[in-house]
């Protein structure tokens, strides 16, 4: 018997050798493996700390775990206007149990997420401070904009962020600004983390800021897109660094006044919800936008009354204009084409699946707990909080 153990101790030791002086193989292993084991691993050599430090190894990880063009995200960051406060986050896992390590290892306080691309995110703490973060390697870059574009504080100022891990390791950031002497009229500038500068004033335009939202901007098919209010909206080719227009009229919508729109995408196609100001509205409607941009569709109106049927111990539309969800977001379904709509409904977490046509529950964080209610005033009551969904990639892109 010890004969035995002696022999399998002699092979599994000798197919460990054989590993460890075979980096090619080692890497193929470690390719293999999940982001979060591999940051683990950074500790066990500096072997495989230089393997999994390396910028080519961090970009074929990700290219080995996607699946038909596009990542998946791990979990929501979901964050509220109001009962919030700084730098705290809900965590909704959307594969497995995600702690995602927020922001203990950056100084700044009042951090605020502006937007989330692809595994890294853009943040704000105190304008005109801004950096790039990576919360899975705990990695982070600040972003200083050029002097001119935030000279004078009283103009509009957006910035945005484009990244595609599975074309390039590299990322831009538009920054967006006002002229403050010709109001309405705009300049737009670029930083590249390929060569760590800004090119300024690579296009000048005039828009109405009332009818784009020029702060919101979301990143699919290598353009940066913004949301507009009127008939046209604005997107930006981040290659080909030209600023185009797209139809934004909406084919339909309920007779009531818009209350919000929530501006997403999911797996390269561009989708809009709409909700409505009435003292009890518990629907709104779905819009997809043409793959060729021609136009937007309307694919359906989602009622949260039928979510309450499914899950009767929501309490919606409880006080007038407040209906009680929030936070809508698109997140791609395991597999369709079709997205699922993500809500924030009564602190609990649902979506609708379209393949399905049904409501799930997607996160319960167990009875009697709601995410917000932890800040809630004596007078403050949840539904008057709205609610922010941020996608979270786990991956090991470096800045």
């Amino acid at each position: 018997m010890n004969k035995e153990k002696t022999t399998t101790s002699i092979i599994l030791n000798s197919a460990a050798e054989t590993i460890a002086y075979n980096q090619d193989l080692l890497t193929e292993i470690l390719l293999r493996l999940p982001t979060k084991s591999l940051i683990k691993f950074k500790c066990v050599s500096k072997q495989w700390l230089s393997i999994i430090s390396n910028p080519d190894f961090c970009l074929s990880h990700t290219l080995h775990h996607q699946c038909n063009g596009f990542l998946s995200p791990t979990a929501l960051l979901l964050k509220g206007d109001c009962f919030t406060p700084p730098s705290e986050f809900s965590i909704v896992p959307l594969k497995h149990y995600s702690k995602v390590p927020f922001f203990y290892y950056i100084l700044d306080s009042d951090i605020r997420i502006l937007q989330s691309c692809n595994g890294l995110l853009l943040c704000e703490s105190n304008r005109p401070n801004y950096f790039i973060c990576n919360p899975t390697t705990k990695n982070f870059r600040r972003i200083y904009c050029p002097r001119n574009s935030y000279y004078n504080s009283l103009s509009k100022f957006s910035v945005s962020l484009a990244f595609d891990p599975l074309k390039s390791p590299d990322y831009k950031i538009i920054c967006i600004w006002e002229s403050y002497r010709e109001p309405s009229k705009f300049n737009l500038d670029i930083y590249s983390s390929k060569t760590g500068f800004w090119d300024v004033s690579i296009t000048t335009f005039e828009v109405d800021d009332e009818s784009i939202d020029l702060k919101d901007g979301v990143f699919c098919n290598g353009r940066i897109h913004w949301c507009g209010y009127g008939n046209e909206m604005l997107y930006f080719d981040v290659e080909n660094e030209c600023l185009e227009t797209m139809p934004m009229e909406l084919p339909t919508r309920m007779d009531a006044p818009e209350e919000f729109r929530y501006f997403g995408e999911s797996r390269g196609v561009l989708y809009l919800a709409v909700t409505y100001s009435m003292p009890v509205c518990l629907e709104f409607d779905v819009f997809e936008m043409a793959r060729d941009y021609s136009q937007w569709n309307w694919k359906k109106r989602l009622s949260l009354g039928d979510a309450v049927k499914v899950f009767p111990e929501l309490e919606l539309g409880c006080i007038e204009y407040c209906p009680g969800f929030s936070g809508v977001c698109f997140i791609p379904s395991e597999k369709e084409d079709e997205p699922k709509v993500v809500v924030w409904a009564d602190g609990k977490i649902i979506c609708f699946n379209f393949s399905e046509g049904t409501w799930n529950k997607l996160y319960d964080l167990g009875p009697g707990i709601k995410i917000g209610s932890l800040y809630l005033g004596e007078d403050d009551h949840l539904h008057y909080e709205r609610f922010h969904a941020y996608q979270y990639f786990e991956n090991l892109s470096c800045l």
